[in-house]
């Protein structure tokens, strides 16, 4: 069994978790897990992105048939794939290889690129469209758990938000799972707006869900920073402002303090 199947498997999550608003204070290890496929760059992104202790919090399990939404680069596909690939399923939901956006069809064939690069880890990883508008595959349906990283904001700006919820719900079986980590906007501010930099309030994303089928059943607060006041400030570069992008030509050091940004972490349930 991989070393990381392992490592899941024995992951205590405590009774609590599945309660309303349940509070994530677990500290998952990984110092047993095999990490020779992923990049220098991205195993130091895991101090901040949290991924072990964020995927025990949302319950995934190595025989869970997991669908993670618009995976980008597949830096959350690395660890997926090989946690799943002996007893579970991973679907990676990505944009269309017939999107007329350049950025998108770039990023969905860099995609296929590093699957395809390493049968041993990503051999089992299915690539389907997330297509709001067609009819959903069947291969895309009765899920475990449904996973979003950080991506709200750019289905909240093309105004597909309550539709990719609502395919978010087709997708799971009954009671199956939604983990959300979205870059978190303080409450009282547009969401339209907001969204254009890269953040949602909480309350927005809850209704969106809610209106969708689902229910909020835990809440962790690891990825919390109080320092992240980008929104506030109504900085222009949005959360691309902070690290790990720093994308500005000035204040680099006060944005560097900042920190990563301030993100919510949800886990719905399907009703």
């Amino acid at each position: 069994m991989h070393k990381l199947s392992k490592l899941l498997r024995t992951t205590t999550v405590m009774a609590t978790l599945f309660s309303p608003l349940a509070m994530a204070d677990d500290h998952s290890t990984h110092t047993t897990v095999d990490h020779s496929h992923r990049s220098e760059a991205n195993q130091q992104r895991d101090e901040f992105r949290q991924p072990y202790r964020t995927l025990a919090f949302f319950g995934v399990k190595p025989e869970h048939k997991v669908i993670e939404i618009l995976p980008g680069g597949g830096w959350y596909t690395e660890i997926l794939a090989p946690m799943l690939k002996e007893d579970g399923e991973l679907i990676a939901a990505h944009y269309s290889a017939s999107s007329p956006s350049e950025y998108r069809k770039r990023s969905r064939k860099n995609f296929e690129e590093k699957m395809a690069g390493n049968d041993a880890v990503y051999g089992n990883v299915v690539i389907r469209d997330f297509d709001l508008d067609g009819d959903l595959d069947t291969t895309s349906a009765n899920a475990d758990m449904v996973l979003t990283f950080r991506g709200l904001h750019g289905l909240q700006n093309a105004g597909d938000l309550a539709a990719a919820f609502d395919r978010f719900n087709a997708m799971l079986k009954a009671g199956g799972k939604l983990g959300v980590v979205q870059h978190q906007a303080p409450e009282g501010y547009n969401p339209i707006h907001t969204a254009k930099k890269g953040y949602l309030p909480k309350s927005h994303v809850i209704a969106v869900a809610r209106a969708a089928g689902f229910e909020l059943v835990a809440e962790g607060y690891f990825h919390n920073n109080h320092k992240d006041t980008i929104i506030q400030d109504n900085v222009e570069g949005g959360v691309w402002t902070l690290p790990p992008n720093l994308n500005t030509d000035t204040d680099k050091e006060k944005y560097a303090a900042m920190g990563e940004s301030n993100r919510m972490t949800l886990l719905f349930k399907k009703l």
